[in-house]
């Protein structure tokens, strides 16, 4: 895809002989040159041999061997909002460090590359000026007559570590035979990629960047507006969605070996709430009315009765007081006030006033 970068990677890894310490070195004097993310990037893709790679990761060589060759890891259920339960498969405290290492610099390497219509599973320098998130994921979609969202059937789990391994051998980061089935024995359990690694949503990503372009090419192609957030993939359009517009989207979906969840397949026509990851979008993006009316109910539970009580409402508890209940409802109530305030904006009048009630009860208590 740019082999250009990975070459330069490689050619000043040789210049600096292989040091990692001499890369960060480096990193202090090319500030005009290069951003933070690109010479982090260029530091995972000089990786060309096992020592190189227990380096980058802060292991020694046998630690990083044993971590490949016997993961650990526990799974649990989760139950979802809408019933049935998700499978969680959480690496054990030594690999989901070295994971969280690896991420880091496989984020820099997305970034690089990132399409403009991916909003999920990035990460978001501020230095960038950019902001990747479900705010501007519904953005792009704001005032247009007909929306389409679409889900991705087992997103993590339908990823095979034959993929993955495909995918560090790829032009994308160019890794040799050996280095590519060490990482993705790293990153993979059973064969897929695992829900709970923190490795696997950028890997969906690079995974993904096949069926970014064609579907953008798509877009393009009938005037449609594209974007994708993690599973969820969104169109809208002024025009209806004709069927075979909707045969070639299920049919590049099908060219990148995912599925499609029909069960969530849904048009939406402008005289309708419009809805894309959760949020409003007729006229501009917006809280759903039920969330904000949750939220409002919450506060004034606080305000009314107490935190202690308002908590004990909130989760249907009857009986003896637990102070962690109480600490984690306050967590929860933050989160969503929070989360009012990015969407409507931080000066808006409705998370003031939510902000500052809470702030109100939170006085009283404590």
């Amino acid at each position: 895809m740019d082999n250009d970068f990975i070459a330069l990677s490689r050619k000043i890894k040789k210049k600096l002989r292989g040091s990692y310490a001499a890369w960060h070195k480096y990193r202090g004097l090319q500030h005009e040159q290069f951003s933070n993310h690109e010479i982090n990037a260029m530091m995972l893709l000089s990786v060309d041999k096992p020592v190189d790679l227990a380096k980058l990761l802060k292991r020694s060589f046998f630690q990083l061997e044993e971590l490949i060759n016997e993961p650990v890891y526990r799974k649990f259920y989760l139950r979802k909002k809408k019933g049935g339960y998700r499978e969680i498969t959480a690496p054990a405290p030594e690999l989901l460090q070295v994971q969280k290492r690896l991420n880091y610099y496989l984020q820099a390497r997305y970034l690089c590359i990132r399409p403009s219509q991916v909003h999920g599973f990035v990460a978001n320098p501020r230095y960038l000026g950019k902001s990747c998130n479900i705010v501007e994921n519904a953005r792009a979609h704001v005032g247009r007559k007909h929306i389409l969202n679409m889900d991705l059937r087992d997103f993590f789990p339908g990823i095979s570590a034959r993929r993955v391994r495909e995918i560090f051998m790829s032009d994308i980061l160019g890794f040799n035979e050996d280095i590519a089935t060490s990482l993705a024995l790293l990153v993979t359990f059973e064969g897929r990629l695992p829900v709970g690694a923190p490795t696997s949503p950028v890997i969906s990503n690079f995974v993904c960047l096949g069926l970014d372009r064609d579907f953008q090419a798509l877009a393009e192609n009938r005037g449609f507006n594209y974007t994708r957030y993690a599973d969820d993939i969104t169109f809208s359009s002024d025009h209806v969605f004709t069927k075979d517009g909707l045969r070639e989207i299920e049919a590049i979906v099908e060219k990148h070996h995912f599925r499609i969840n029909h069960d969530k397949t849904r048009i939406t026509g402008a005289n309708r709430k419009q809805t894309v990851t959760g949020l409003v979008v007729n006229e501009k993006v917006n809280l759903d009315r039920r969330l904000l009316k949750k939220i409002r109910a919450m506060v004034h539970d606080c305000t009314r009765n107490g935190l202690d009580k308002a908590a004990m409402n909130h989760l249907g508890i009857k009986g003896a007081y637990n102070s962690d209940l109480t600490a984690w409802f306050i967590n929860r109530l933050n989160g969503y006030i929070s989360f009012a305030g990015q969407v409507r904006g931080f000066q808006d009048p409705v998370f003031i006033k939510l902000k500052t009630d809470l702030e109100t009860a939170l006085k009283t208590k404590y």
